[in-house]
């Protein structure tokens, strides 16, 4: 089959949704399909186009099978929500020729959400051409861009229409795929059939990670990595970093719009650091004894942090601070492998912290736990599989092509 992925995020971007399309991308290749994927020229989290990519609006490279076709966007470090309209209107308009010029081939179009522009564009071009719409969700878009403070008015407004938006897409789709299925309601309230959606979690590649025994240090590492951004509340981690005593450090690693920030607000006590290469984020977390989750109260229901996976296969314990009833706190109940408390709340997230340093039986324990769980149901082998039937709407085995 020709698969056609329209994302505006790819590899060499190393958080979040990139690492996730580039190897489903890759493991279709590797299934026999054919594969193009039209992205962005990359610049995720820092929201800066990366050296070595500026100065063209189109590039075009065959990485690792997969034929990648790279397009010019808008991007600015902390973006609000005016800029990220300018994001996704920018992408859109720049890339839609490179799908134009390709969806006539191919069999299936794979649109990413966070995107709305180019799924509803994306459902435009389908229909035209009677090829297959997936729409692949990772976000809640319209309801994250509501939780960023100091969205009102104009902004408000401008979010809402894009409701318009978002319900053509989801109602011209053949196929929707969704990390949890928490997010369904919100979905077939603005107008996805319910029939049509599929949840296949983020999985992880768990012989990335192998087993490690916890670092032999004085004081009991908490490590955060992935986007630090504005929706996950780092106020409440700095705060609870310094209630917690003088036995905890805390080291955030990763880049995104409040990045500045918390590098403004580091101390003895909590280091901010840039994202390291994927080969070096096994080692990573392992470093740690233990292993931070954010999500503000506002943001809640809107995202399913992917770098819970490879929290879990990683072995190591987790504090979370988030909304009881989210998707995260649901996979993060399942799993056993955490102390969850309320968001914004940094006495209980305090606590959590001070209750791993100090019972290293419990972090062993609460590691395992999730480390099995991965291994059993957010492997690659397992979803991998099933995220290739949802693309295609039927079992590969019955394809003709």
């Amino acid at each position: 089959m020709r698969l056609l992925i329209w994302s505006p995020n790819y590899a060499p971007e190393l958080i979040g949704i990139p690492p996730l399309v580039t190897e489903a991308a890759e493991w279709l290749v590797g299934r026999g399909h054919q594969v193009h994927a039209v992205t962005a020229l990359p610049n995720y989290p820092e929201r800066r186009i990366f050296p070595g990519y500026g100065g063209r609006a189109w590039r075009q490279a065959t990485e690792n099978g997969v034929r990648v076709h790279r397009s010019w966007l808008r991007v600015r470090p902390g973006e609000t929500v005016i800029d990220k309209g300018l994001y996704e209107a920018s992408f859109a308009a720049v890339s839609a020729p490179l799908v134009l010029a390709q969806i006539r081939r191919a069999d299936v179009l794979v649109c990413v959400v966070p995107t709305l522009m180019t799924a509803a564009a994306g459902a435009l071009a389908a229909r035209a051409t009677r090829t297959r719409l997936v729409l692949w969700v990772q976000d809640l878009v319209l309801d994250a861009a509501r939780s960023v403070d100091g969205v009102g008015g104009g902004q408000a407004r401008v979010v809402e229409s894009m409701r318009h938006v978002e319900a053509l897409a989801l109602r011209s789709a053949q196929g929707i795929v969704t990390c949890s299925s928490g997010f369904a309601p919100a979905l077939v309230a603005n107008g996805a059939n319910p029939a049509a959606i599929e949840t296949v979690p983020n999985w992880i590649d768990v012989h990335r990670f192998p087993e490690q025994t916890e670092p032999s240090s004085a004081k009991t590492r908490f490590l955060y990595t992935g986007n630090i951004g504005y929706t996950q509340g780092f106020e409440t981690l700095f705060a609870a970093a310094a209630a917690a005593g003088p036995e905890i450090e805390v080291e955030i690693v990763g880049g995104g719009n409040y990045a500045a920030e918390a590098r403004r607000l580091a101390s003895d006590r909590v280091r901010v650091s840039g994202a390291v290469a994927r080969d070096a984020y096994p080692d990573l977390l392992a470093s740690a004894h233990a292993l931070i989750v954010l999500q503000r109260r506002v943001a809640a229901n809107v995202n399913l942090p992917s770098k819970i996976a490879s929290y879990l296969a990683a072995g190591r314990p987790i504090a979370a601070s988030i909304g009881l009833e989210t998707p995260a706190a649901n996979l993060l109940e399942a799993s056993g492998a955490a102390l969850i408390v309320p968001p914004e709340d940094p006495a209980a997230l305090a606590q959590a912290m001070s209750r791993l340093a100090g019972d290293p039986s419990l972090r062993r324990e609460l590691g395992a736990r999730g480390r099995a769980f991965a291994a059993a149901n957010l492997s690659q082998e397992r979803l991998l599989p099933q995220l290739e039937r949802a693309l295609l709407g039927h079992s590969p085995e019955t394809s003709a092509g």
